[in-house]
Order: structure tokens, then sequence, then C-alpha cells
């Protein structure tokens, strides 16, 4: 483990490279690189170990000249520029310097002074050796987030930084300002963001602007980092909605006393990401000499325990569909949501099961016929704009597909209302929605479908789906939180499907499905379907597979 550290293989497992770390304090030298690495020309490892140790102490020699030489002017692009300087400047000097103590730090940051006796290179495997132990001991520790904190805070204690400080001071709320901007001008790791993504980036941002407000950036420490991580576990859920500041839900949270139902797993990675990319654009900005984002650990919410979504049973869809007010509920609000919405919002995902923003952003336009085989297809497409005039947007690129109609959509009306909106030259819309504040055009129509909320004064507020008798969320005999929602209709079209056959009496594979639904999964197969005649066919043959036999759709007829 120890020889890890500094001793790497090549990619071919055929030659050791030497690994060195370069001070902070001299990174801009180095055009901001990390570390130094030198190929060691052989396979013998024990050989690879005498060579690195020379490389490491003639980096240390090399270090120790240029922080006493303020003025060099040095700038190095790679190790073999530097490796040249070294020759020029510390090999060549024709009296040899007097020997210097070794001044290093482990992987805790911990300070050791390496006496040197002689045996320069002995030495200097002893000061490897306890960066490498560190390391271990750093791993060994990581589940044990106590232990860990109490060694760094030790360091803090007893260890000044050795950090060289930005030339200029960087206040936390105005770095948070700039990243902010970045965001919204470049996007980050160069893609634009979607808006409904910056105004979450934003709101967990402000969150740490007022936790640190002017407190220089370059003055957080590992010993604030691991407090952080510490009591964020404890932050209050939903504390803005319930009226707590900013600092009053800290104050909750930093309190082990104060019993209180705190956030998820997924809300405190999105808290602790932003802190991390602040800190990772604020080192790459020279804000910070230090980085200090690699600090920050992310909950891994892959295996967390989340609200399970239900498909509808049969008994629901019965209790949706036939019903004479089917799609004129009213809301507990006025919300204005377009007739026409509450009406085929419905039918559509449970005939397609299209997502709700996918079905939001169609204009008459979108709804296509091919000329070779006469197929009537939604155009579910990313490019161009929606109806409002906004850029299209869909959740990753295998969402970019056409989607046959399916008889009973056509036979309720569907292409009816397509040929009435087509007639509107005044409107691009589909459906005539608005968008919310993040830029998703059917928030409004997901919250009249299903939402199921208490208000302050004991009111309950009921969706489409409840008010027909539907229960909208519960947990189940193992205290598993579930939920039925608009999503709902997307799992209930495939397990409809799942385990039928096309008529010639094959099965109809996942990968059918995931074809017509927009899997993200499968995506090599997946990605390249089209629209030519024999894909279109395959899609209408899954399509059209879908039956909910105990639902009377006949009783439903769309009315201009």
């Amino acid at each position: 483990m120890a020889s890890c550290q500094f001793l790497i293989r090549n990619r071919h497992q055929t030659v050791w490279y030497s690994r060195v770390i370069i001070p902070a304090s001299l990174r801009t030298a180095f055009s901001g690189k990390r570390e130094l690495r030198k190929s060691l020309g052989t396979p013998d490892k024990a050989l690879a170990k005498r060579h690195s140790l020379d490389f490491w102490l003639d980096c240390q020699n090399g270090f120790d000249r240029l922080k006493e030489n303020n003025n060099l002017n040095a700038s190095f692009r790679n190790t073999d520029e530097f490796i040249t300087w070294l020759s020029e400047h510390v090999h060549n000097q024709g009296e040899k310097s007097p020997m210097k103590d070794i001044d290093t730090t482990d992987a805790l940051g911990r300070r050791h002074i390496i006496k040197l006796n002689g045996d320069t290179k002995a030495e200097a495997e002893l000061a490897k050796q306890l960066h490498d132990d560190a390391t271990v001991l750093i791993l060994e520790l990581k589940d044990n987030p106590e232990v860990l904190h109490d060694l760094l805070n030790l360091r803090d204690n007893h260890f000044p930084p050795t950090e060289s400080p930005p030339e200029t001071q960087t206040a936390v709320s105005e770095a948070i300002d700039l990243y902010i901007d970045k965001l919204n001008t470049q996007g980050r790791k160069g893609k634009k963001l979607a808006q409904r993504t910056l105004l979450n980036y934003q709101g967990r941002l402000e969150f740490w602007k007022v936790h640190f407000g002017q407190t220089p950036i370059n003055e957080i420490t590992l010993k604030e980092l691991a407090r952080i991580q510490t009591w964020i576990t404890r932050l209050p859920v939903n504390f803005a909605k319930k009226g707590l500041s900013v600092q009053k839900a800290i104050e909750k949270a930093q309190n082990p006393e104060v019993k209180h139902k705190v956030i998820s797993d997924k809300t405190r990675a999105e808290y602790l990401g932003q802190l991390k990319a602040l800190l990772e654009y604020a080192f790459s900005s020279g804000m910070i000499t230090a980085d200090m984002a690699q600090h920050v650990e992310i909950p891994n919410t892959k295996q967390t325990k989340t609200v399970e979504r239900l498909p509808f049973t049969s008994e629901d869809l019965a209790k949706m569909f036939p019903s004479e007010n089917y799609g004129k509920e009213p809301a507990a609000r006025k919300s204005g949501i377009d007739p026409a919405a509450k009406f085929w919002f419905p039918l559509i995902a449970a005939f397609t099961g299209a997502r709700l923003e996918e079905i939001a952003q169609l204009k008459p336009s979108d709804i296509k016929t091919c000329p070779d085989t006469g197929i009537i297809f939604l155009d579910i497409v990313d490019q161009g704009i929606a109806g409002d005039g906004k850029k299209k947007s869909l959740k990753n690129k295998n969402s970019i597909r056409p989607i046959p109609i399916h008889p009973t959509l056509i036979k309720v009306g569907f292409l009816d209302f397509v040929d009435h909106r087509k007639a509107d030259k005044k409107d691009g819309r589909l459906f005539k929605l608005k968008r919310d504040k993040q830029g998703r055009l059917a928030r409004a129509l997901s919250a009249w479908f299903s939402r199921n909320d208490r208000r302050k004064d004991g009111t309950i507020i009921k969706g489409y789906i409840e008010k027909c008798g539907i229960e909208s969320k519960g947990v189940d005999e193992e205290g598993q939180q579930w939920l039925k929602s608009f999503h709902s209709f997307r799992h209930t079209a495939i397990d409809n499907i799942r385990g039928k056959k096309f008529e010639g009496g094959q099965f109809i594979r996942e990968l059918d499905i995931a074809l017509v639904m927009g899997h993200e999964k499968n995506k090599k197969e997946t990605a390249k379907y089209g629209k030519d005649r024999s894909q279109l066919e395959l899609r209408k043959a899954v399509i059209d597979a879908l039956d909910y036999t105990t639902v009377d759709f006949s009783k439903l007829k769309w009315k201009s």
C-alpha cells in the first residue's frame, strides 16, 4: 500500500513511474499542476523504488531552491522542463550546498522534520513512509468521521498552514456571486444548465452565502469543513417553508438535543455538492491556494432508500377515467389550467408512457404521419422551440423518439383535437400551459393531478386522483414510503406491456420497451433507433400491446 503512493505503473502495467507532489505554494510555477511524474524506465519494482527516491530527493532540493529564490522567474510546463532546470540550478552548482533537514507533511497535513545524518536516501524513504502511513490511516478511518475529525483538529491546533495566502482576499459571499454568474453565462464543465438546475444550484449556494457571509474564502479550514459535514446531516427538512431562517436552521442542526425531521441524503448531497463546486471554482480562480474541495465528501445516494413510485392499479384506472367528471374536477385553487390539458394529459400518458414535460412541449406540428406506413406518431425531439417560443429540452438523448399514437386515443378524438389546435394560427401550443419560475410547463398540472397537502390551518388540499378516491401516498408494511403521481402512468404503461407478445407470438423484450419509453439504459442499442419504416412498425406494435381491459374508454369523447 505504501509504495503505491509514490510508485505507479503505466496503463500497460510494464513500467514504473515516480510520483512527486508539488507544494501548493509552488504550483503557480507549474501551471497549477499538483504533481510531477517521471518514467523510471524499468519493470523491476526494487530498482524503480531506488530511482524514485533519487528523483523525489532531487525534487525536494529543487523545491527548496525555488522557495529560497523568491525573485526567480521560473515556469515549468511539464516534468521534463523541471528536470532540465534541476540539472542547471541544483546538480551543477560547483560547490555542494550544506545538507538541510527535510521538512515535509504527511497525508493528514501533519508536519515532520527529518534530521539528515548523511544517508539521504534512507531519510527520504522515511519521509515518504510517514506520508504513506497517514494515507493508510485515512482509508482505515473513512467510516469513522469522529476520529478523523479529531486528527484533523489536532493538525490545525499544532501546525500552522504552510500554504501562502492569495494575493487578494475574497469574501465567500463575493466568491459565490462570481460563481453564480459563471454558471449563468458559461454553465458547468462546459455545459449550459437548464433553468431549473440553475435555480437549484443558486438556492444551495445562497445557503452557504448566509452561513459564511463575509468570511474570506481562503480562511475556511479543514476543521470547519469537518464540522459542516457533521451538523448538516441534522439540517431540518423544508426549513424555509416552515419559516426558519438559514441561521436558525443551522442552529437547530448544530444542537443534537433538538429532535426534528432532517433532510434526506439526496438533499444533503446537493448542499455539499455546491460547497465542493464553489471551492473547486475558488481554487481554479486563485482565490485559495489549497485544493480544499477534495476534503468535502459527497454522500452516495444510489443505494439510499427513497420514496417508491407505484403504478396505478386497474381499480385506480377505473376510478379515474370513465367518471362523468373526468378531467373536470376543479383544483383546490383557481389555477386556470387549460381544460384540454386536464382531459388529454392522463390519456396520452397512459397510452404512451411519455413524461410530463415531453407531452407539455408538444406543438400541433409535432403530431406527424409517416408517408411510407401511414403511422401517426408524436415526434418527441429536443431541437427547435416549443409552442411558447422557448427552447425544447429532454431528460436524455434516448428521450428523442417517435411514439406511435394508440388507437384508443384516436377513437376518443385526439386527432380532432389536434386539428382544432392547428386552426388557431395565433397560438402555436398544443396545450395552453405557462412555465413556472423554473421553466417547467406542466408543474401546475402535476399539482392539480396528485397534490395532497395539509395547510397550516389544518385544511387538506386534494388533487384530482385523491378526489377520485385514489390514495396518492402512504407507507407499506415494511415502513417504505410510496406515492402515486402523474409519473405513475409511466410505470403503469411499462408494467402493462411487460410479458405480452407481438402478433407473431414473440415476447416483447425489455429492449423494445426501452425503445418506446426512451429509457437511458441500453444507450448503444436504443439511441440509434430512428423513424424509418421498420422501427416505426416495431414501436407501433409495442404501443398497440397496451390494453387496459378493465377500463371502458368508449365512454370518453373529446368535444371541442
